[in-house]
């Protein structure tokens, strides 16, 4: 085993056929030739316990004076490849020696300059953005992989003013390589969220631009959104009212507030005015905070009544038990009775969040876009359009189809 940059290693070169040095027999050319070792990254030692098989093939050559000769040429020029340009074969990047006084240490800077280690920037900025709890979430997780990357291609090394948008999509290619390739649409959450995170820099003064800026979005695949048909929505509406009573009123108003989970599950008691019928919600998206009135429909207004049922002005609407009380409760509890309730249980496929695109696709239908929009406290119709109106597509086919419009 050969110890090379840092801390890698490969094995000893071998080559198959055993016998490529003394075999004369034309047949060993139908036999597959190759020079091979295991390369070792300590950054790469989950995904690659056993060594990375790096292997070179020389059977693009016809006779066996060039298949040899080629096999000469790669044991000789292999070891200058890892060792002298140290090239790292699952990176597919070249590595140098870092010098011992440049070695990161693990610090939490005060500040931020354009001197201040790279991965240290990102985590700087992440640390002083106020945005939603689940906004935080999504830069945690980008971050998490991003910093993995950036090791793994030795970019830690980096001042944040050294960094390029080269070195971004260098970051993302590895992932890919490594993780899985993104979809169109992980690829535009990563550039989304490391917007995000230079723009930060770019007020603290670390950066000149936002380099993610002129990254190009990727193509995202548009699914056709599954959706509850009548049979489904009448065995799950049964189901809960007659045994989980208290999942299936917050289902209920769920649907009918075209809000979204997180809306409803912070929700105070002191925000909800039934005899204006509406409550108040605060919306928290990216950097963004805002308050909004939401309608709270005819229809729902006694399941509210009930609801609201022995609670105290300060306690949450939906606490433990979806019960009014003074703790909130996290989301997942809902996308997990959902599971268990629902789609274990009555073999239901779709997602909770799809009572949310039926009750806007009703909306559109019987009163507009428009007025879905308002309802899921947009400003404009787009999402309507591109998301929630699951069904416009086919009543506005069946509208063509049945317009008469005779030629004579």
């Amino acid at each position: 085993m050969k110890t090379i940059h840092n801390n890698c290693s490969y094995t000893e070169l071998w080559v198959s056929p055993e016998n490529w040095e003394t075999t004369t027999a034309k047949a060993s050319l139908k036999k597959n030739w190759y020079v091979q070792c295991y390369f070792y990254d300590p950054l790469f030692s989950k995904k690659y316990p056993n060594g990375f098989p790096f292997r070179r093939k020389a059977n693009k050559f016809h006779t066996l004076e060039e298949r040899k000769a080629a096999i000469r040429y790669m044991l000789a020029e292999i070891p200058k490849l890892f060792e002298d340009q140290g090239y790292n074969p699952i990176t597919k990047k070249f590595m140098f020696d870092i010098p011992e006084e440049v070695i990161p240490v693990e610090s939490k800077p005060e500040d931020v300059t354009p001197e201040t280690l790279f991965l240290e920037a990102l985590e700087f900025a992440k640390n002083h953005m106020k945005v939603a709890e689940s906004t935080a979430g999504d830069l945690k997780s980008v971050l998490k992989y991003v910093k993995q990357s950036a090791e793994q291609l030795r970019f830690d090394t980096l001042t944040i003013s050294e960094v390029k948008r080269k070195h971004i999509r260098f970051i993302i290619e590895n992932l890919e390589r490594t993780e899985g390739e993104f979809s169109g649409h992980k690829f535009n959450k990563y550039r989304c969220n490391l917007q995000m995170i230079y723009s930060e820099l770019l007020e603290f003064e670390a950066v000149e631009s936002n380099i993610i800026k002129d990254m190009k979005k990727r193509v995202q695949e548009k699914k056709i959104s599954e959706v509850l048909n009548h049979y489904e929505r009448f065995a799950i509406n049964k189901h809960l009212k007659d045994n989980y009573p208290e999942f299936w009123r917050f289902m209920v108003l769920y649907f009918h507030s075209g809000g979204r989970i997180v809306e409803l599950l912070r929700l105070q008691i002191k925000d909800v005015d039934l005899d204006n019928q509406y409550y108040k919600t605060l919306i928290k998206k990216g950097k963004q905070e805002k308050w909004v009135k939401r309608p709270i429909k005819n229809i729902a207004v006694a399941l509210w009544r009930k609801a609201l049922f022995g609670g105290r002005s300060n306690d949450y609407v939906f606490s433990v038990g979806l019960l009014p009380g003074a703790n909130q409760i996290r989301r997942d509890q809902i996308t997990r009775r959902w599971r268990e309730h629902v789609k274990i249980k009555l073999g239901i496929t779709c997602d909770f969040r799809v009572l949310k695109h039926l009750n806007l696709d009703e909306t559109t239908m019987i009163l507009s876009k428009e007025d879905a929009a308002r309802q899921a406290g947009h400003t404009n119709t787009k999402m309507v359009e591109n998301v929630y109106a699951v069904g416009e597509k086919d009543r506005q086919m069946q509208r063509l189809m049945t317009m008469d419009n005779k030629f004579a």
